[in-house]
């Protein structure tokens, strides 16, 4: 175990058993504001929380929700424009990242500044990808904005968190939904928050070959079929440099996620169905958090009868 500027580094941790639920938040960018909605439905219906491990948006909601923060963050999320969101990205072209995220940082530590993990009434890890080792790296201790910082630092975007040697970066990248964080703290009842469920439907693999006719690398004139097949104008097909990264860190994620969970699976599973919310907006936090309250009391008899499980 290594400590490096008050933090602890964990790569297994002992724990205990605790009254409640464990929850797993899972990462998801924009479609994390859900995890609010989750929290406001527990709450309401008394589920007692053991622990919670978070990941990405996951570390952030839970952070701020067990420093007992998150009014301040949901004010702050449903107050979100795209002109506002823009406002907070400060923009960093020299460096690891496109945006420093300073911003952010300093609207975080309005809130939060001193607080360190240690201080939370209610066990919290934040996990992290240490990027020169590819491990997975548990935030157990020291200072919560860092450890949160550390676990949403999405590579390219925002810039790599550095605590002494070690380089950290989205704990999504290697876990994007901690049930094995909960596992390894012997945590008795898992319950899983997964943002990314009904993005992609079920996993599989498409053989496909292209017709005869296409591969035919003869020039041929056009016809007039060919023009009219043709996309009209405005209707673009491409979709960029950022649709590519989004969509390429969304199908990682997925796989990561299904992966991780069909080898160690939650006792339960919440799954708002956010696919319609892209990773980037930030400003539909109104929807996301209704959707991840909805999604929680339709199944608040079972989550219920699990927390005072023997």
């Amino acid at each position: 175990m290594d400590m490096h500027r008050g933090f602890e580094f964990a790569q297994m941790a002992g724990g205990g058993r605790g009254s409640g639920i464990a929850l797993a938040l899972g990462g998801g960018a924009a479609r994390g504001w859900a995890h609010i909605g989750v929290l406001r439905a527990l709450d309401e219906a008394k589920v007692p929380i053991a622990m919670i491990a978070g990941t990405s948006i996951g570390a952030l909601v839970g952070g701020c929700y067990l420093a007992g923060k998150l009014d301040a963050l949901e004010d702050f999320a449903r107050s979100l424009t795209r002109r506002r969101i823009l406002g907070f990205l400060d923009l960093h072209l020299v460096g690891n990242g496109l945006f420093g995220g300073i911003k952010l940082t300093t609207e975080m530590k309005r809130h939060l500044q001193g607080i360190a993990i240690e201080d939370l009434s209610t066990p919290f890890v934040s996990v992290a990808t240490e990027l020169t080792t590819g491990h997975e790296i548990w935030l157990t201790h020291g200072d919560l904005v860092t450890a949160m910082r550390a676990s949403y630092a999405l590579p390219g975007i925002f810039e790599p968190v550095r605590c002494g040697a070690k380089v950290m970066v989205d704990g999504a990248l290697v876990n994007p939904v901690p049930v094995s964080v909960l596992r390894a703290h012997e945590q008795a009842r898992v319950v899983a928050v997964n943002l990314n469920h009904d993005l992609y439907g079920r996993s599989g693999v498409v053989k496909h070959g292209a017709p005869r006719t296409e591969m035919n690398v003869e020039a041929k004139p056009l016809t007039e079929a060919d023009i009219r097949a043709r996309p009209a104008p405005g209707r673009d097909t491409r979709i960029g440099i950022t649709g590519v990264m989004v969509e390429a860190f969304n199908i990682i994620q997925d796989r990561i996620t299904r992966a991780r969970l069909a080898g160690d699976p939650p006792d339960y599973a919440i799954h708002p169905r956010l696919g319609g919310i892209g990773m980037a907006e930030f400003h539909r936090a109104d929807e996301a958090i209704r959707l991840g309250y909805d999604a929680t009391m339709e199944r608040l008899g079972d989550l219920k009868t699990l927390a005072v499980a023997a």
